[in-house]
């Protein structure tokens, strides 16, 4: 039985995700594979925010994009926009970017990072296994880099 004045707990349900955008692209096409022992250097950039649907209803958008070069030449490049749908309750107003931000794109990462490996190793490539990201790491940066603009950090 719960006690007088016990805080409802913090409750972060994942209702959908779904693929919103792709893009894959394969600039030299066969040329690409005539270089042996191809191992590109990939640059990944990744990108979170999130939006109010309803009163306790949000949406997160993951975007990744990776860029692989092979001496100074494009090999691919993708991009995708993954987003879930969240419900979030027992949680102050202060906090709800925070968790969002953090645990939102934790959770739909995996099937993010799936679809691109697939994704480049349907284009002629080995799959691109990204590494796990540290989002809690990546929302406090991005909060220190908002604040010297004179914002709070609160929305995003």
């Amino acid at each position: 039985m719960a006690a007088a004045g016990d805080q409802p707990q913090p409750k972060l349900m994942l209702h959908s995700q779904f693929l919103q955008d792709m893009s894959f692209e394969n600039p030299q096409g066969a040329k690409s594979f005539s270089k042996a022992d191809m191992k590109p250097q990939v640059q990944v950039n990744l990108n979170v925010d999130s939006r109010k649907l309803g009163e306790t209803l949000y949406e997160v958008s993951l975007k990744i994009t990776a860029n692989a070069t092979l001496e100074e030449e494009p090999c691919f490049l993708t991009e995708i926009d993954y987003r879930g749908v969240f419900s979030l309750t027992g949680v102050e107003d202060a906090v709800v970017p925070q968790v969002l931000l953090i645990e939102g794109p934790r959770t739909i990462f995996p099937f993010a990072r799936r679809i691109i490996a697939d994704a480049v190793r349907d284009g002629g490539f080995p799959p691109l296994m990204l590494e796990p990201v540290d989002f809690v790491n990546l929302y406090r940066q991005h909060a220190t880099r908002r604040k010297p603009e004179g914002e709070s950090g609160g929305n995003t």
